[in-house]
């Protein structure tokens, strides 16, 4: 009689896949590592945290604001010649930027706590770039 190893369970760790995944659009087990993250990644961690602090002033900015509003609204109506209420849009972009800055970097600390390695994807790489750039 031929006797069989038993298969190898894994456990599911839905967390974790979910958190490497979201980070790093790492959804497979065997993309995981427990491997130290490299100077690159810790590079853009730091980027990533600058640009969580430049939103955070941003929107800090834009948020006490509010008694300027029409002052700059008179100011960009005067040079392009036609009246809109700028200052709403502005505030609602740089919340959904803080928002989506203050995600990534929670998901980063994430890494940390657990012990995986942080693998920012490129799409995350290149908006956070964008962003700090326009701040």
């Amino acid at each position: 009689m031929v006797r069989h190893q038993p298969l190898q369970y894994y456990e599911p760790q839905l967390c974790l896949s979910c958190l490497t995944g979201i980070y790093g659009c790492r959804w497979k087990r065997y993309q995981r590592s427990h491997d130290d993250t490299t100077p690159w990644e810790r590079l853009w961690f730091l980027l990533l945290t600058f640009t969580f602090g430049l939103t955070l002033i941003w929107l800090y900015f834009w948020w006490e604001a509010h008694n300027d509003y029409d002052e700059f609204n008179w100011y960009l109506y005067n040079r392009m010649g036609y009246w809109s209420d700028w200052s709403v849009p502005i505030l609602m972009t740089t919340a959904a930027a803080f928002t989506y800055i203050a995600g990534l970097l929670v998901l980063a600390l994430c890494h940390i706590a657990v012990g995986q390695q942080m693998n920012l994807h490129w799409l995350h790489k290149v908006s956070s770039g964008l962003l700090k750039s326009a701040l």
